[in-house]
Order: C-alpha cells, then structure tokens, then sequence
C-alpha cells in the first residue's frame, strides 16, 4: 500500500494519541483538527482518543472535540466517556504496588498513582511540575503512602518522574523488570517517564475491547502516534501512523510516517483523504 493509495472507506474507526501528537507544546487542539474531527463524524466514522492520561487531564480535549465514544485513558487501563462512565477498568495487584512504593521510596524518586480519577502524589514540588505542568485537576499530595493503603487495590498504574535524568528512569526501570516484571509491565512512555502497567495492557487492548463493543474489526482502525506507548497500538491497527517527531520505536511500529505533530500532521493527513 502506498499512502497515497489509502482510501477512507477501508476504516471505520480512528484512534488518536493526544500530546505530541494531536497536541505540541502550546497544548491546544487547534482548527483544523477540530474541522477534520467533525468532518469524520459526518462521514459516519468513529473517533476516539487514546492516552496515558485519566479523565479529569483528558475531558477538555474531549469536549473540544465532542467525543461521544469512550475515551481510551490510563495507557488502556481505563474505557469511560467524557461524562465519567467507567465501561472498563484494569488495576495493578496489590503486591506490585506496594513493592513500587518500597523501590521507589529507597532511591529517593517521586511517585505518581493514578487511581480512576485521582492523581496521587507525595507532594507537589519542581520535578511533578515539571511534567505535570498545569494539568493538575485530580491531583492529591498524600504526604505518606502509608495513609492510602486502603486504595492500594484500586491502582490503575505507577509511575516515576524524571524530568532532569533519564538515566535514574532507565535504572530505576530495569528494578522493576527485576522485582515485579512478571507481574506487571515496565513502560518508558516518555522521556521523563516509567510507568508501571497491569499486565498486558496497552493502548492496543483498549482499542480493541472497544472495537469489539462497535463491530469495528482492528483492521479496519486508523491510529495515531508518537511514543513508545503506542507501539502496541500502531502495531495492530489496520493502519498505524507515527507523526514525524514520533520516538524510533513508534516510527518502527507504524506503516507510515506523517507530518509533526507542529503542522497538525493527523489532520493533515486526513484533511488530504476526505477531500479527495
């Protein structure tokens, strides 16, 4: 297949990574995104985001965009709309997340939990901020991890921050992999970020449960890309598309490369389809 050669009615549904993606550093979902959006929808095609975000950091995109099917969030982990139905949610055993904490704690790193819609932190200081940057709505300081241990079993993942030295997320990553790595999945998904999955779940396993719920076959969904999380995804889609400042392994995973995420890449692209 060339890219040139694609033709929209081979797809039912798209699937889009938001931040690097959709979205650049200005961190807004600019016109002709917002055009082409509504664009599908009246050509009777699905749409949907897919990203490592919870709900409260993902529904303004969503309202923007007026997404009405589940959104894929938490890395896949969780399935609800943009009103705060939950259709599906995967969480990581409580074992995992308690040898996270011990781990994490030791090497003196900061920890994040997400939690349905709950960002859980032990404070707020310049390294949180650094990568969270506004997007604080949800967020918790717990001060002591000990205080939630009655929520530990409702853990949708972990995760270490880094904003200053990749190699503490690479160490740090690979203790996991040597502690839990059979019970849960070590995941780079930035690059001040490691995360820690439940088992098996990927962005990939959301795209397909919801597919499943449309009649949609993953053949024929269209994915959007641009970082190691969305391998999986890009991987297994009918058509997987990495933009051009996508990580190596996300352009690798992907059958074509397209425009950054600067000159609105997936729009664009789509733009190019639907007027033909």
């Amino acid at each position: 297949m060339k890219l040139s050669n694609i033709d929209l009615n081979d797809y039912k549904m798209i699937v889009s990574d938001i931040d690097g993606t959709l979205m650049g550093k200005d961190h807004i979902i600019h016109d002709l995104t917002k055009e082409v959006v509504f664009r599908l929808r009246d050509r009777g095609i699905y749409f949907t985001l897919a990203t490592g975000k919870n709900l409260p950091a993902t529904v303004s995109q969503a309202d923007t965009l007026e997404i009405d099917l589940p959104l894929i969030l938490i890395n896949g982990a969780m399935l609800q709309t943009r009103q705060g139905k939950v259709l599906e949610q995967s969480v990581l055993p409580v074992d995992v997340t308690c040898e996270f904490v011990e781990i994490g704690e030791s090497q003196g790193r900061d920890l994040v939990m997400y939690i349905n819609e709950d960002i859980l932190v032990r404070e707020v200081n310049e390294n949180i901020e650094n990568v969270y940057g506004s997007v604080r709505s949800g967020m918790t300081e717990v001060g002591d991890w000990g205080l939630i241990r009655a929520r530990l079993p409702d853990v949708n993942k972990c995760l270490v921050v880094d904003s200053i030295n990749r190699e503490n997320l690479i160490n740090i990553g690979k203790d996991f992999e040597g502690a839990f790595g059979d019970r849960a999945d070590i995941v780079h998904a930035s690059l001040s970020l490691v995360e820690v999955m439940p088992k098996g779940i990927t962005k990939a396993v959301g795209i397909k449960k919801l597919a499943d719920a449309l009649n949609v076959d993953l053949g024929e969904v269209i994915a959007f890309g641009d970082f190691d999380n969305d391998i999986e995804m890009l991987a297994s889609a009918g058509l997987g598309l990495a933009v051009e400042n996508a990580s190596p392994g996300a352009k690798a995973a992907a059958r074509f490369v397209i425009g950054s995420v600067d000159v609105e890449g997936p729009a664009a692209f789509l733009q190019k389809i639907l007027d033909r």
